[in-house]
């Protein structure tokens, strides 16, 4: 492994072990393929802060994976799968009722730590070519669902040019919906988190990005 990768991954390694509860440590992976297998699923509305007077998002997740893999030799970031659906409650015009505005996300990268979680992937609604990678943060808390936070990479953040692994912090947090009633929330379940055995070549650097 070149030391720069072995210095990217180790450093990712450390905060996963140092946030990691039960079994989620590190250790080597056998040969290639998947680095982590993790799982971050819920649904909840969330009270977003960017907006006071239309505050209500929601936020649905089924994503399973790892952050990257090992193919022929070779790391590959991103190695998950799911989606992620959203919806922004709000007018369609100024002082109309509020409505639901759907769009989704097809997930491809997922990194867990305890009870925290970045999960990154294409969005799949109508966004410039450079704001169509979103990424977002999941925080399930131990005092119960209700304490629940979620962060998405646009309104509060800059959403141009977002790369895989760099979710916001979790900014809003979890509500009752529109209709007064709490969703269930999300769960983060984290794995042991692998680095891979043996020499590996580095990845490949992410497609430029045009601001």
């Amino acid at each position: 492994m070149s030391r720069t990768i072995g210095v990217t991954l180790a450093t990712a390694c450390a905060v996963a072990a140092l946030t990691a509860t039960g079994d989620a440590l590190a250790e080597p992976a056998a040969g290639g393929g998947a680095a982590q297998r993790s799982h971050v699923t819920g649904d909840a509305w969330l009270r977003y802060p960017g907006d006071p007077q239309y505050p209500f998002r929601r936020f649905v997740v089924d994503a399973h994976g790892g952050p990257f893999k090992v193919v022929d030799g070779k790391i590959t970031w991103g190695a998950a799968h799911g989606t992620i659906r959203f919806d922004h409650y709000a007018p369609d015009r100024p002082g109309g009722p509020s409505v639901h505005h759907w769009g989704s996300v097809k997930v491809d990268y997922v990194m867990t730590g305890g009870p925290v979680a970045v999960v990154s992937g294409l969005r799949q609604d109508d966004v410039p070519a450079n704001m169509r990678r979103g990424t977002f943060t999941f925080y399930q808390d131990p005092r119960g669902h209700r304490y629940d936070r979620m962060g998405f990479s646009w309104g509060l953040v800059d959403p141009v040019c977002q790369q895989m692994g760099t979710g916001p912090a979790p900014f809003s947090p979890a509500s009752a919906g529109p209709d007064g009633r709490w969703l269930k929330g999300y769960t983060v379940k984290d794995s042991r988190f692998r680095l891979p055995a043996g020499d590996v070549q580095q990845p490949d650097e992410p497609p430029n990005c045009v601001r």
